[in-house]
């Protein structure tokens, strides 16, 4: 705890209005449920935790031919909705703007 405080407080200096990952964890509704005061060995457990079930997903996937085709597809439906998305409100914002 040392390390960190010394580290983080003394040489980093991060100011009120940085986001750090560890301010966010405080704030979630999530890690409310689960911790009553979040501190930070909690934090570090939630990225262990994190950690190992992407490690695990990215195992399966390499593993697996047709878990990984169905990765790759999911991410690509995921990706053309976005894009689609962004311009139809990117487009919509505009003509309303050349209504007015």
């Amino acid at each position: 705890k040392q390390w960190y405080q010394r580290r983080v407080r003394g040489i980093l200096k991060p100011g009120k209005d940085v986001i750090t990952s560890f301010r966010y964890l405080k704030t979630t509704p999530m890690a409310r449920a689960l911790f009553r005061r979040p501190r930070f060995h909690h934090f570090i457990g939630m990225q262990l935790l994190t950690t190992a079930l992407m490690s695990l997903v990215t195992i399966l996937t390499y593993t697996y031919f047709w878990l990984h085709v169905l990765q790759v597809l999911l991410q690509v439906v995921v990706i053309t909705w976005n894009g689609a998305t962004y311009y139809v409100d990117v487009f919509r914002m505009s003509l309303v703007k050349k209504k007015k």
